[in-house]
């Protein structure tokens, strides 16, 4: 019907039968319109489902296979690093202990908690790490990370002087492999979410 009232209006003959090669024809008169604000939703939404919407399902498939192969690789490596959390944590209530570390507190500094103050060169001092009273995350971040704590190793021993320790070696190692998976999962987050603006400003 477009295409009748176009040759009435003009009085000129597109796509005219005896043009066989001439590629414009009234199916293309006659495309139904797509909403963009739908597409754009659509899209938003679900990568690829305003692709759909707008008959371009190349593209659709490529915007769902990412956002599926990336939220896959986001719930592998979490699950991997929660695991190794997991892991190294129970691999801490092990080998470190609040004890040994109070005892060494004791008798080497004279105080029973690293929040008092005690007395070294002549002037007043306190710890500026504090072992937290529950076992939260800053507390297995803490026992590994800094020194102050680690006479609560298993093969550590401040009488002997001792203290440098394996175990620990082998925690902090564990902890950073967790940390890289974590990583990983994150940078799947972000492909995802780019894959959704994308998708939408595409369609």
């Amino acid at each position: 019907k477009t295409y009748r009232q176009l040759q009435e209006w003009t009085g000129a003959k597109f796509a005219a039968s005896e043009f066989e090669d001439f590629p414009m024809t009234s199916d293309l008169l006659n495309t139904s319109y797509r909403s963009p604000s739908k597409a754009f939703l659509y899209s938003m939404t679900i990568p690829g489902s305003g692709q759909l919407y707008n008959h371009s399902t190349i593209k659709a498939g490529l915007f769902m296979a990412i956002e599926v192969v990336s939220w896959a690789d986001w719930l592998i490596n979490h699950q991997k690093g929660q695991k190794k959390t997991d892991d190294y944590n129970n691999f801490a209530d092990r080998e470190w202990s609040a004890e040994r570390y109070t005892n060494w507190l004791i008798e080497t500094i004279g105080i029973i908690s690293d929040t008092a103050e005690f007395i070294r060169n002549d002037s007043t001092m306190r710890f500026t790490h504090h072992l937290p009273a529950t076992k939260t995350q800053q507390y297995y971040e803490m026992i590994g990370k800094y020194d102050q704590f680690r006479y609560g190793w298993s093969d550590t021993d401040y009488l002997t002087g001792k203290d440098s320790s394996a175990v620990r070696k082998q925690y902090l190692g564990d902890r950073a492999i967790a940390n890289d998976y974590f990583t990983k999962a994150k940078t799947g987050a972000i492909i995802a979410i780019a894959n959704h603006l994308l998708s939408a400003f595409d369609a």
